[in-house]
């Protein structure tokens, strides 16, 4: 199937589901975390640090809770920003594509999906990563969704579950997980990867362990 031919299939049930969100009674109740994410310790090895710079990870103010902490390990350091919404709507929900990227004074480089085997049992989390550049300086930016247990790189399979759990379990809660590291001189993507990857084989079970299922 041709992918315009796709997306548009893709808009309209996103638009027939919504349709009928609204026209049956409210009955989504805050949906709260299962363990606080100050719950969440350093991985073995790493240590607690400054949080990612704003120019780098930009923050949603709508977002009621969120972890925001950078972890070192050596000369190696990545910064973390997951955004929790215990209830959305559309006009209060995760956006990543509204902050993913710093407001002003950068250059996109690159943009691509990946599989990440961080999951239980190995299994692949799709995540999209974005390589920026700031002030001459390159950063490499991990980002996905996340609703109950399910991961999610794309804004319409977003919509999708969240209207789905809405009309069915009674709940709307999701979170936009970012990760994020300054990439040394000559450091390429697939490295930042490999390297993102590993941080995230230890701190992906703790944060699941915070997130509801």
């Amino acid at each position: 199937m041709r992918r315009g031919v796709r997306f548009a299939l893709i808009a309209l049930g996103l638009l027939v589901a919504t349709g009928i969100a609204v026209a049956m009674p409210a009955r989504v109740a805050e949906t709260p975390l299962r363990a606080s994410f100050e719950a969440i310790a350093a991985p073995p090895g790493w240590r607690a640090t400054d949080e990612a710079p704003e120019t780098i990870l930009r923050p949603d103010d709508r977002a009621p809770l969120r972890l925001a902490r950078g972890y070192a390990k050596g000369p190696e350091i990545e910064w973390v920003l997951v955004e929790y919404f215990p209830t959305q709507d559309e006009t209060r929900r995760a956006t990543a594509r509204e902050f993913v990227f710093p407001a002003q004074g950068w250059s996109q480089l690159t943009e691509q999906g990946v599989s990440l085997p961080i999951g239980a049992g190995a299994a692949a989390v799709p995540a999209n990563l974005v390589q920026i550049e700031v002030n001459k300086q390159r950063y490499a930016v991990l980002y996905w969704y996340q609703i109950g247990g399910i991961p999610t790189p794309s804004d319409h399979r977003y919509r999708a579950h969240l209207l789905y759990n809405q009309l069915v379990r009674g709940r709307s809660d999701g979170a936009l997980i970012r990760i994020a590291s300054p990439l040394a001189t000559g450091e390429d993507g697939g490295a930042a990867l490999a390297r993102q990857t590993d941080f995230l084989r230890v701190f992906y079970p703790a944060l699941l362990g915070s997130l509801p299922r």
